[in-house]
This record gives C-alpha cells, sequence and structure tokens, in this order.
C-alpha cells in the first residue's frame, strides 16, 4: 500500500474521526490509461521551471513549467505508442494488457519528485481528500536527465519499484548500493568518456578545454575523462562549469576563458536545455575557430543545429539508433481537437506551428491556427521518425518491462524462482518481483540484443556522429564512425576520416603541427614525462597569446 499524504487527525464531541488530505496539488498526468498492469512515465516536457518567490506569509505559489519541447513530447507520445503495439500482440502478454501514466518533470530534479510522488499516489488519492486504494504501479520509465533520475530512484526505492531511463548516462547510477533498482538501455558514462579519450587521441588533439553543465551528469562525466586522460599526451588547458543558476555575468567571465584561451579543441558534456542560452552568448562574443566535441546529451539536437550555424564540423558520440514501426502515423494523431483538454497539446501547437488552436484553453498571444501553417524549421525533428535514438530508447524500455511481465505471467508454481519455489500472485504482483524478471530479461529488437548487466546497465555502443552542412543548407547527422564497448581493448573505436567535415581545416591542420612540435622534443629527449609535456604545451600557448596581443597592439 503506498500512500504520500498528511494525515490529520481531530478530536469532535462525538468521536474521533480523520481525513487524509494530500501535501500540495498533484498534477494529473498528461497521458493515462487503463489496464491489468501499470507502468510509469516521466518526461521533460518542458525544460525549465519559473519558482515564484514567496515570504511564507500566505501559501506558496505553483511553480510553473516553461519552454515546452516537443522532442520530449515526442519520447511520450512513443511509450504510448509502445503500449499500444504490446497490447494488440497475440505473442507477448497475451489476455492481459499494460497501462501507463506520464507526467512531466520539467527537467528539473524537484519536479521530477513531484511527478514520482504523483505517480505513486493512487488516481482517487489525487481527486479527493478520500485515502483509499493503493499505486498499482510496477515500474516506471524515466527519466532523461541524470539528477532527475537521481532522486526519482531514490524515492523509488524504499517501495522496491524498478525504473528503467532511457537517457540518463551519469556513471554514478551504476553503484547499485544507492540505486538498487535502477536500470537503463542507454550505456554509462564510464564508456561515453573512454570513447571520447579514444577520439582525442586518434587524431591526436593534445590541448583541450572542457564545459559541463553544473549537474551530477557534468560532474562526473568530467571526473571520468580526467582519469582517461591521465599519463597521456592530453593536456586539459580549462574546465568551466555552466551555471545551474543561469547568469549571464557568469556565462561571460566563462566564454572570456575561451576567448583567451589557444585550446581551440572544447568538449561539452551538457543537456540541450542548459547548452541553448549559453551558445546565444557565445555568439555575441564572436569567438571563432573551435572544434566541438558533443556528449551524447546534444550531439543530435536539432534545435541546436538549426539555430547556431557555426557548429558545423562538431563531432562526438551519439547513442545507436534503431526502428519504431508505425510512430510517423500514430503521432500525426495527436492533434488538438483529438486532445482538446490536454494543455500540453496546445502547447504543441504553438511551438511546432506558431499559432493557437481554435480549441486551446491557454492565453496566448500567437495568432489563431488556419490550418495552413508550416512547421517550423527548428522544430523539424519532431516529425522526423528515420533515425530515432532517444525515441528508441523509450521503446526498448517499455519492451523490457513487457516482455518481463510476460515472463513473469508465464511462471508455473514449483518450477518458480521466488519462497518455495512459487510464482507471483498475478492478482497481487509486488514491484520487486518484477524485478527479478527485469535483471534476467534478454530479447531481440530492431536487430538488437536487449539485456542488462548486474549494475542494471545496457550494452555499450555509440554512433560517431559528425554535423555537416547540405547542399541545402540544412544541418545533417551524419555517421562517420561507431564505438563498440564489447570488442576488445584498442579495437572499440572504428572511424571512417574520409567522411569528416571540419568546420576549419586550418584549424586541425594547426593541432596536427603542435602535436608534432611536442613529439619531436620528446623525441629528443627534452621532455621526461607526461607532466613536462603538459607544462610545455601551457607555456607554449602563453607564448603564443602574448605574441598575437603585442600585434594586435
Amino acid at each position: 500500500m503506498i500512500h504520500i499524504f498528511l494525515c490529520i487527525f481531530h478530536l469532535s464531541s462525538a468521536a474521533m474521526t480523520s481525513r487524509c488530505i494530500p501535501r500540495g496539488n498533484f498534477d494529473l498526468p498528461v497521458f493515462m490509461t487503463s489496464g491489468d498492469f501499470t507502468i510509469g512515465g516521466i518526461f521533460p516536457l518542458h525544460y525549465r521551471v519559473e519558482l515564484p518567490p514567496t515570504d511564507y506569509m500566505k501559501k506558496p505559489l505553483t511553480a510553473m513549467c516553461r519552454g515546452f519541447d516537443p522532442m520530449a513530447f515526442h519520447w511520450a507520445l512513443t511509450m504510448g505508442l509502445a503500449v499500444e503495439e504490446i497490447n494488440n500482440r497475440k505473442d507477448l502478454l497475451p489476455e492481459h494488457t499494460l497501462a501507463y501514466r506520464i507526467f512531466d518533470s520539467c527537467a528539473t530534479p524537484v519536479m521530477a519528485q513531484k511527478a514520482v510522488l504523483a505517480a505513486l499516489n493512487g488516481q482517487d488519492v489525487v481527486q479527493s481528500f478520500m485515502c483509499s486504494g493503493a499505486s498499482p504501479l510496477l515500474g516506471l520509465i524515466g527519466e532523461s536527465g541524470s539528477s532527475q533520475s537521481i532522486v526519482v530512484s531514490r524515492t523509488l526505492e524504499p517501495f522496491r519499484i524498478p525504473m528503467i531511463s532511457y537517457f540518463s548516462t551519469c556513471s554514478c547510477l551504476s553503484d547499485r548500493k544507492q540505486f538498487p533498482t535502477f536500470f537503463r538501455v542507454v550505456p554509462s558514462d564510464d564508456y561515453q568518456v573512454k570513447a571520447i579519450a579514444q577520439l582525442l587521441k586518434r587524431f591526436d588533439w593534445t590541448w583541450i578545454g572542457v564545459v559541463t553543465e553544473d549537474h551530477d551528469y557534468g560532474r562526473f562525466a568530467l571526473q571520468g575523462l580526467k582519469r582517461e586522460i591521465e599519463n597521456t599526451k592530453i593536456c586539459l588547458a580549462y574546465h568551466e562549469m555552466i551555471p545551474k543558476d543561469y547568469t549571464q555575468e557568469r556565462v561571460l567571465k566563462i566564454l572570456k576563458v575561451m576567448k583567451e584561451s589557444t585550446a581551440k579543441v572544447v568538449v561539452v558534456f551538457s543537456g540541450e536545455g542548459e547548452f541553448y542560452p549559453f551558445l546565444t552568448e557565445f555568439v555575441a562574443q564572436n569567438i571563432t575557430g573551435i572544434q566541438w566535441i558533443a556528449s551524447e546529451a546534444w550531439v543530435t539536437a536539432s534545435m541546436l543545429a538549426e539555430t547556431y550555424s557555426f557548429l558545423d564540423g562538431t563531432i562526438g558520440f551519439a547513442i545507436r539508433q534503431g526502428h519504431v514501426p508505425g510512430l510517423q502515423d500514430y503521432i500525426r494523431t495527436v492533434t488538438p481537437e483529438r486532445y482538446p483538454s490536454i494543455p500540453q497539446v496546445q502547447e504543441l501547437w504553438e511551438a511546432l506551428y506558431g499559432c493557437s488552436p481554435s480549441t486551446s484553453t491557454l492565453s496566448s498571444h500567437l495568432p489563431s491556427c488556419t490550418g495552413k501553417e508550416i512547421l517550423r524549421k527548428e522544430y523539424s525533428a519532431y516529425m522526423n521518425t528515420s533515425s530515432p535514438r532517444v525515441t528508441y530508447n523509450v521503446y526498448k524500455a517499455v519492451y523490457a518491462f513487457a516482455h518481463s511481465l510476460h515472463n513473469l505471467i508465464e511462471c508455473r508454481n514449483g518450477h518458480g524462482p521466488f519462497e518455495n519455489l512459487s510464482c507471483a500472485n498475478l492478482n497481487n504482483v509486488f514491484p520487486w518481483q518484477l524485478q527479478h524478471y527485469l535483471q534476467e530479461i534478454s530479447f531481440s529488437i530492431s536487430g538488437e540484443e536487449v539485456n542488462f548487466d548486474i549494475k542494471g546497465d545496457a550494452i555499450p555502443s555509440y554512433d560517431l556522429i559528425n554535423w555537416q552542412r547540405s547542399a541545402s543548407g540544412d544541418m545533417q547527422f551524419i555517421k562517420v564512425g561507431l564505438y563498440d564497448g564489447a570488442q576488445h581493448s584498442g579495437k572499440e573505436l572504428v572511424i571512417e576520416k574520409q567522411a569528416i567535415a571540419w568546420s576549419n581545416q586550418q584549424t586541425k591542420a594547426r593541432y596536427l603541427f603542435l602535436y608534432a612540435v611536442t613529439a619531436a622534443l620528446q623525441d629528443t629527449g627534452r621532455l621526461s614525462d607526461m607532466g613536462s609535456l603538459c607544462v610545455v604545451l601551457i607555456v607554449f600557448h602563453v607564448t603564443l597569446a602574448r605574441s598575437v596581443i603585442r600585434q594586435i597592439q
């Protein structure tokens, strides 16, 4: 029995009575269905939160989610499609149906916690003050950001409810002592930093800057990269952190460091939402010649690609793509006419077409839709289902729960995994029983074998992506290699160098030249170890910078 509420007891002259009041207003699910087994979903349908000021003299106002994210909505719809597809199959969960309840995390830990508490509560608790009925939640799919997944996992853990993340990569989440019910269908950052370190070595980029977001994802990724480049020829010129509470003053200081540094290869570990406003300031500072190395969190971010033309030539590792059949037809069915009471569908239309639907209940300054609007270019990825990556992970996660439930249902007493060789009671399945089958799961989907290791991690595999400008001027994400963590050491990274389009050939040539200089110094015995190499590189770049300043003066 799971209830998240405040129980108030009071005495009357007749008798002692009690009533239970939810602690705060829980948002209703964005989408929900009914069925035999319920799984929850948490997605960052908005990418920022406005926290209203309060003096605690009156009831605080509710935090407002702003900045609708169509791609995250795309992920949420994929969960609905997968459940519908599974329920129509005869070979998976026959005679049983899956149900789902989808919530918005607003891409922040505090709202993710509110979402998971709402998911845990029975629907009747949300709608009335009567605390009756327990949550049927058996598992949860979420979240995108690692910081949100940490909060969600720690909230679910006391109830032994398993969760599968589709995009949280922080290596910290592999700690089974802290996160015993956490699984993911995306590789841990332990493998991403190995891949990035090998990429840096392969192109002899020995003098780099690193920019990270101010969350667990960025901090743990930086630690991992430092570990991987230790005792190599690669030296870290600077590390800067995009502030969690965004301020222009702090960002300008970061950009000053980048502008004055001679390190022109910059590795960025950040989510799309945090990186977008940073790049807006970057443009204004007229910084040129940067070779961007993208983390998987933004390497296929269409909004960034369409907005910032200077990012062409970016290279980085993306989670592998798959196939989600029927997705485009499914998302076309989600319209304001079909879902007039769901605010997020109205927001979707405003973002995609720049107009307000006639059915909208939201206050909007946009013109009314005529039906002739053209899909806005920066959101064109919403309708592109040709090479799904995060979307495919959501699809895999739903199927992982479905296959686990199928195996649980197929159990026969006397041959079961639980006490006295028993099976789960199908009228009262416990989440921890489902986790047993989830840990043991193995199935094929889109030509990929899906299973989890003892830490709940997936098989590490990435596509190497290069941002290239097409003849029509559109940015394309071109696969130019791959990283397979299952291969033997030294054989993991394969690069098609001839397929890469660099943003600045002169910049790349300069790094190769610098590497040649330092290598020559080593060959003559003038550098004895890697520490000395980094010192020489620092002196070299400082001298070069001073020379440039003198020329300007």
